[in-house]
């Protein structure tokens, strides 16, 4: 087993990300806000334990705390383990912050907008947020108990993206896949042990599978006592960058 540092894993959490929509040209081609009309719940927290394996046999392990408010789209990990410090998603950048300080800036997309976290908050999980985007529904086709949905890009984008498949167990998102413009697959996750709080579904379990070169790397990622609405802690779901050193 080969440890990863923790600047190491933010980079690899970021490239994790990145991978799955070459550039994010996904963001670009957003016809329609995700809209909060009608919705409730407005924010989420919970324990959470990631575990990355990648290929060349690296592992880590982090755990700590999420908070995400969906109206000020920061997404906040609190790490407690392999060490205190925050890992800060926020417009188009991954800060990694300790002891008050920044000391790692990394460039992503805006990865708030397509968190779990903000989907499930919006009522927008089961189709990943697609139904949002100028992505296309291409087929429908039910196995066994999944109904599976092939979402297509734009002719102007498929020569950088491929088509994504939504699998839907039981009315809940259950399975994501990611193709290159060739149709290879290149992501995969997986939804599961879902909780039901303030009548939302959110997912216990998720796994991401990133495949490079016929290789694949996975990120496990667990979440615990669950919390949405939370009015105890809101010091806690906005971080200001510009006060840091």
């Amino acid at each position: 087993m080969i440890g990863i540092p923790a600047s190491e894993a933010v980079l690899f959490y970021a490239r994790m990300k990145k991978s799955s929509f070459i550039g994010f040209i996904l963001i670009l081609l957003i016809t329609c806000s995700l809209s909060t009309k009608g919705q409730t719940n407005t924010r989420l927290r919970a324990d959470f334990t990631v575990k990355i394996s990648i290929a060349n046999g690296g592992q880590s392990l982090t755990s700590g705390q999420v908070f995400y408010d969906r109206n000020i789209r920061q997404l906040i990990y609190y790490l407690s383990f392999p060490e205190r410090e925050i890992w800060l998603t926020a417009d188009t950048v991954i800060y990694q912050i300790r002891n008050g300080q920044i000391i790692n800036r990394t460039p992503s997309f805006s990865m708030a907008e397509f968190s779990v976290f903000h989907l499930a908050l919006n009522s927008r999980l089961q189709d990943f947020g697609l139904r949002n985007t100028t992505y296309k529904i291409e087929d429908v086709k039910r196995e066994k108990d999944m109904v599976i949905t092939t979402w297509s890009p734009p002719k102007q984008a498929q020569e950088k993206l491929g088509n994504i498949l939504i699998s839907v167990k039981n009315k809940q998102l259950f399975g994501v896949v990611f193709t290159s413009p060739e149709g290879a697959i290149v992501r995969k996750q997986f939804f599961e042990d879902y909780q039901v709080i303030n009548g939302m579904p959110f997912p216990g379990k998720i796994v991401e599978v990133i495949i490079e070169e016929g290789k694949e790397s996975y990120q496990v990622t667990t979440f615990r006592n669950i919390v949405v609405d939370d009015i105890e802690n809101d010091s806690k779901y906005y971080v200001n960058t510009g006060s840091l050193r």
